[in-house]
């Protein structure tokens, strides 16, 4: 027997969080500026799983290789993009399956190894591949092939949101050479002319604390190895509509944001030394350091196993544009949180069950979540998160 979907019974939706708020929260506001925040209470949205896409046997279409990430259209439908089927499927609102767009191939409409999706201002879906971007019209039963776009940079450098800047034009990240053959991350912005702007972002200092590199030869020449503390600090970053951007070190609670208008203001919130270690985390941290020692033939690395994980897990923006600030989550909570912010004023507060995963491409909108669940088997599926005002 294939269980196609699984549903909980209908609940209200989420009243919107404008109507909850009074200014509760204030943080730096101005163009370059640091001011102390104070906390009062805001509105807290609980999630519940509604919906899951995915079977361990069935019908092909609900049988997954690997979800990249997983969207949803103006209609309610759920667009999840399987990297290793070369296809994004298209599913109703109630998790019937529709049609499907892409196929494994270098020709026009086809893909390979596709990531993420995106509408842009005019409606268009863009779906993000290694070399290249394409753009399809969805419509009631398919997808019309439109164009292709070819990417500047090459590799994917992760999973992160196709976005557009407040003139419509598409944003792509990736690696620019720089001297000693080492790279820097930017961002560029590309022209219908095929040209680009292009904006250098060097990675902060703090973040790079928790990194070494060592350099490496061959036969066939020389090249880095990267080693990361585990649960060391990070640098985090989210893309959000109409050009804004975020960046933060997970180690500390201070966050630079620019809206789409280039002013730049940052968040500082509240102190927190984030959550202890648990002995299974100590164990994984331990046995990586000694494969990454293995790996690069070290007598030594310059990590130590800290006590403490970082108090920031990720940076995300929904579609209306608000900043979502996820914290880290003890080993074994059964909920994830986060502080969300709306013009660097935090507005509410958002918590659902930890087994959904965001992923790299997060798609958020003020009352649902999409992600991915994994049960103890190993089998993937789509999900969608509801949320409701906790009473």
């Amino acid at each position: 027997m294939t269980t196609r979907r699984v549903l909980r019974p209908p609940r209200p939706s989420a009243t919107r969080v404008g109507a909850w708020v009074a200014i509760l929260f204030s943080a730096a506001a101005c163009a370059g500026g640091d001011a102390p925040t104070t906390q009062t209470e805001v509105p807290t949205f609980e999630g519940f799983v509604d919906l899951e896409i995915g079977e361990f046997e069935g019908e092909d279409p609900y049988l997954f290789s690997y979800i990249f990430s997983v969207a949803a259209d103006p209609l309610g439908r759920i667009l999840v993009t399987d990297s290793q089927a070369h296809e994004v499927r298209v599913f109703d609102p109630d998790g019937n399956f529709l049609f499907h767009l892409g196929g494994q191939g270098d020709g026009p409409g086809e893909f390979r190894s596709p990531c993420c999706v995106a509408f842009s201002p005019g409606g268009e879906l863009w779906v993000r591949q290694e070399p290249r971007f394409t753009v399809f019209e969805l419509e009631d039963d398919g997808a019309r092939y439109v164009s292709t776009v070819r990417r500047l940079f090459t590799g994917q450098l992760g999973g992160y949101p196709v976005v557009f800047d407040g003139e419509g034009r598409i944003i792509d990240l990736g690696l620019l050479p720089e001297e000693g053959g080492r790279f820097v991350e930017a961002r560029i912005h590309l022209n219908p002319d095929g040209g680009a702007d292009t904006v250098s972002v060097p990675e902060p200092e703090a973040a790079a604390e928790g990194r070494t590199t060592v350099e490496f030869s061959s036969d066939r020449g020389f090249g880095f190895m990267y080693f990361h503390q585990p649960y060391g600090p990070r640098w985090l970053q989210a893309w959000g509509p109409g050009g804004a951007w975020a960046s933060a070190v997970s180690s500390a609670y201070e966050i630079e944001l620019q809206g789409p208008n280039g002013a730049v203001s940052r968040l500082v919130g509240p102190a927190d030394p984030g959550p202890a270690l648990s002995p299974a985390e100590v164990d994984y941290a331990r046995h990586r350091l000694e494969g990454d020692m293995e790996r690069g033939n070290l007598d030594e690395l310059p990590f130590d196993i800290p006590d403490r994980k970082p108090p920031l897990a990720e940076l995300l923006f929904d579609r209306e544009g608000r900043l979502w600030v996820r914290k880290t989550a003890a080993d074994g909570a059964e909920t994830t949180e986060a502080d969300v912010y709306e013009d660097g004023v935090l507005v509410a507060r958002y918590r659902w069950p930890s087994r959904v995963r965001t992923g790299g491409v997060p798609w958020v909108t003020e009352s649902a979540l999409y992600g991915t669940t994994t049960d103890p088997l190993g089998v993937q599926r789509a999900a969608r998160v509801r949320f409701e005002p906790d009473a």
